[in-house]
């Protein structure tokens, strides 16, 4: 009786076995142990899983279009997520994955706590290099970061820009030497968050950078904080020429006010970064509908829709964005990898030791930021 009883339980736990292994696919494995499913792998899996919880690095207004078009081509994925914005947030979210708590799938990490995510193990390791080379995720290779967990999935894109009533056509600014003309003097905007002049270390090089932002100090900058105000005030006849601009926020606001007197500039070489970067949580209930949802964005149809909602913050790697035409021909300096991942250390080192400021993001005290009566009136609102 007991060694039927015993035949009997291992028939059961083979059976058991049996039936995980034909629901959970175990997918071809790369050099150093990543996982490489095929697609025909992911999508049974990720109907299997049936939902998807996300953390994503777009805006909410984005975000709305961006699933909504998602579950019209995956229906059988439900799909919830949530904001985390701040670098206090990204770190509460990051303690939580770290502690196993958290119940999220894929997600953006942050930039402030880049390196830990790496050194804690929180991202599954999927190779999108060998997935995306293989043509099992349409994921153009260039968005991969060196690790190949990570896709960048949109891009930030520095400009100069410039108030057309104040400044004349032959003295429009042309490029990074006309932030230092003292014909502006006391009459430029420099954001005291320096993302564009991090973002020219890898073209300059980190002294190069550090003598312009000395220089830039020099010329008596009003100080700012935040693109979106920048814009107001500047089309309100305070600032004549802004040496800080992200090409989306400006985009932005051209959409909701044409006939502002505002002209962009692009700058010789043009400040780049990536954004919105991607990965599976180490811990993922729900991982194959996360690598269908980061393919999806990676889509001309998925980068489509985030330049129709936030226009230039689509990957310039993708045919046809706002980014990817402004950027042909001209000569630019990416800050991917090692660059993202020093890129608020290095902004808060230009803040304060080229500028003497209090630290990144602040003005000092009586700059032109606070003087302003317009300032007290108007939002500044995000960038």
């Amino acid at each position: 009786m007991k060694t039927t009883n015993f035949i009997f339980s291992l028939l059961v736990i083979g059976s058991v076995l049996a039936g995980m292994l034909r629901s959970a696919p175990a997918g071809a494995q790369t050099k150093g142990g990543m996982l490489a499913p095929t697609k025909d792998e992911i999508l049974a899996a990720a109907k299997q899983e049936g939902k998807l919880s996300l953390v994503p690095g777009f805006d909410k207004t984005t975000i709305i279009p961006l699933v909504a078009a998602f579950t019209k081509k995956y229906p059988f994925i439900d799909v919830s997520f949530d904001l985390v914005t701040g670098i206090a947030a990204g770190q509460r979210q990051l303690f939580e994955m770290a502690a196993g708590k958290a119940t999220v799938d894929a997600f953006s990490p942050s930039a402030a706590h880049w390196s830990e995510y790496f050194k804690q193990n929180l991202i599954k390791k999927y190779d999108f290099r060998a997935m995306a080379k293989a043509g099992q995720l349409k994921i153009p290779v260039e968005m991969l970061d060196e690790s190949g967990v990570i896709a960048w999935l949109g891009t930030n894109t520095g400009v100069l820009a410039y108030n057309t009533k104040q400044v004349t056509a032959d003295k429009a600014p042309k490029g990074w030497d006309s932030c230092l003309d003292p014909q502006w003097k006391g009459k430029l905007s420099v954001d005291t968050k320096p993302n564009t002049l991090t973002w020219l270390i890898p073209a300059w090089g980190v002294e190069k950078v550090f003598d312009f932002a000395r220089k830039l100090k020099g010329n008596d900058p009003i100080w700012v904080r935040g693109q979106t105000g920048t814009l107001a005030r500047m089309a309100a006849g305070e600032i004549a020429v802004d040496c800080s601009m992200y090409f989306h926020t400006a985009r932005r606001s051209f959409i909701r006010d044409p006939a502002q007197p505002i002209k962009l500039v692009i700058p010789n070489p043009v400040p780049l970064s990536f954004h919105e970067p991607e990965g599976i949580y180490i811990n993922a209930k729900h991982p194959y509908a996360g690598l269908l949802w980061i393919e999806f964005l990676a889509s001309k149809e998925g980068q489509d829709i985030i330049d129709s909602v936030d226009p230039g913050k689509a990957s310039f790697l993708v045919e046809g964005t706002l980014a990817n035409n402004l950027l042909k021909g001209a000569k630019v300096s990416l800050c991917a990898g090692g660059c993202r991942d020093q890129e608020d250390k290095m902004m808060e080192r230009i803040a304060t030791e080229a500028w003497g400021l209090p630290k990144g993001g602040v003005a000092p005290k009586k700059a032109g930021i606070e003087k302003s009566a317009f300032r007290r009136r108007c939002y500044l609102g995000p960038n």
